[in-house]
């Protein structure tokens, strides 16, 4: 049996694996039950008897199982006693009787947290971008911790079992795609790629190998051809906008090719469609919801923490307690928007940041090919319709646009290149399909020189051919 090479693209939103024996590459398939098959949305649901589903499952069985149902709240004591800060003002009540007590005692108070008692289960989405915080280890799932490793490596053992099937024999080798900022601190950088090893290694990958995700995609293109170029690559995902600029010789053959090419630079910002998700709900769905009404004899602004809530979506239930829903209600009387904190109230106790998370993206999505489209969300006692037109979408991410664009500049000035002096700009990952950013592009460097690659897989497909060479 020829020897085989594994490329891993473990994304923020999408997840893909690639095979090459030397002389193609094969994208395996992952999720039978995703649009399409080669890229597994990067999810976990794990369910209160420790089962986990992942994938595209993971996402239909948390509407299933969690959207429109009652939630239970209680307080339980967490077992510690956390001792009470004592300030410099004296207590003067007349109760104070500071002669009688042990001057060794310490006033203390119970650490209490508040759980829900009926959850099914937990979704956990976007962990790539939680890799780099070194304060989140891990979470507790229904009494079991789970270290955020682990519930990497829930994912990537569905990559792993893939190409072991596709082998027929067990993977322990890869070369594994990284931005190339994880953060901008370089040591949440560090803490990210050993954190992602940690979890490779978990699934069963016993030697692993980083390479820069956008170089893994310009090795993709540029090995299939001979000519001298210079080439960029724009790879804009959920988590990260990537910038790689590669120098290839006019060499022929793969092995020739990649010893003879260079790279001239890499940059990229921690931004990019999960952020540009948060900004169409921030600006379309917050004021549907209430965000801009005043309430109270005072007509004061209502409480943004509870609308971040909505882009915290896997946390928005724990507004569903008697003391948040109570105050709702009267602020609902008092006004100048009942409608919307009506539609509030109804999205916390229906459990409904799920589907609006996702229908912001479907939105996002349709916009590539739409001028127009209706961000639609049907539930009981309120229903979204919002129009959201491109040149208006265009306007609201336009900061995002801001970041993206400086780090391509940034990539030109490592390189000391001009846009001129590019031959080819490559785009990959979903949120280039964004017109906005081909628009951007298409501005700095000629229309005839920007190509769209392989959405979700060509990164994965130049893992596997780098990993030939590692």
């Amino acid at each position: 049996m020829a020897k085989l090479y594994c490329g891993v693209d473990f994304g923020t939103t999408n997840s893909s694996v690639a095979l090459s024996d030397g002389a193609r590459v094969q994208v395996l398939a992952v999720d039978q039950e995703n649009d399409i098959q080669t890229s597994l949305p990067s999810l976990v649901y794990i369910t209160r008897d420790g089962s986990t589903i992942v994938g595209r499952a993971a996402a239909n069985a948390f509407i299933d199982r969690n959207v429109d149902r009652e939630v239970l709240l209680k307080q339980v004591d967490l077992g510690v006693a956390i001792e009470a800060y004592v300030a410099s003002e004296p207590d003067k009540s007349e109760h104070y009787r500071p002669g009688v007590k042990d001057p060794e005692a310490r006033e203390a108070v119970r650490a209490r947290a508040v759980v829900e008692v009926n959850a099914p289960g937990r979704l956990f989405q976007s962990l790539k971008t939680l890799l780099r915080h070194r304060g989140f280890r891990g979470t507790e799932v229904f009494g079991v911790n789970y270290q955020i490793e682990e519930l990497v490596a829930i994912i990537l053992r569905r990559l792993k079992a893939a190409a072991d099937a596709a082998a027929g024999e067990a993977i322990t080798r890869a070369v594994f795609g990284r931005p190339v900022r994880f953060s901008e601190r370089e040591e949440e950088n560090e803490t990210a790629e050993r954190r992602l090893r940690t979890a490779a290694q978990l699934a069963g990958f016993e030697q692993v190998t980083f390479f820069y995700e956008p170089v893994g995609a310009c090795v993709e293109y540029a090995l299939r051809g001979d000519q001298r170029q210079r080439l960029m690559v724009v790879d804009i995902g959920g988590g990260t906008c990537d910038v790689c600029i590669m120098a290839f010789g006019g060499a022929q053959g793969m092995a020739e090719r990649l010893a003879e090419s260079k790279i001239l630079s890499v940059s990229g910002v921690p931004v990019a469609g999960d952020a540009i998700d948060r900004e169409i709900i921030r600006s379309k769905l917050f004021p549907i919801f209430g965000s801009r009404a005043r309430y109270g004899p005072a007509q004061l602004p209502m409480p943004q923490y509870l609308y971040n809530q909505i882009l915290d979506w896997q946390n928005l239930y724990r507004l569903n307690n008697e003391e948040t829903i109570n105050w709702l209600l009267a602020a609902e009387t008092s006004s100048t928007d009942p409608e919307g904190i009506r539609a509030l109230r109804r999205l916390i106790q229906r459990n409904l940041g799920y589907p609006v998370a996702r229908e912001a993206e479907a939105a996002k999505k349709r916009l590539s090919s739409e001028l127009e489209t209706m961000i639609r969300v049907d539930a009981e006692e309120f229903q979204v319709y919002e129009r959201l037109e491109r040149g208006e979408f265009t306007h609201i991410i336009e900061h995002t646009l801001d970041l993206m664009m400086g780090s391509i500049a940034e990539a030109e000035q490592l390189a000391g290149l001009k846009p001129k002096d590019i031959d080819l700009v490559l785009t990959t990952g979903g949120t280039s399909l964004i017109p906005a950013i081909r628009a951007m592009l298409e501005q700095r460097y000629g229309p005839d020189r920007v190509h769209q690659r392989d959405t979700f897989t060509s990164v994965a497909t130049g893992l596997a051919i780098v990993a030939q060479y590692t």
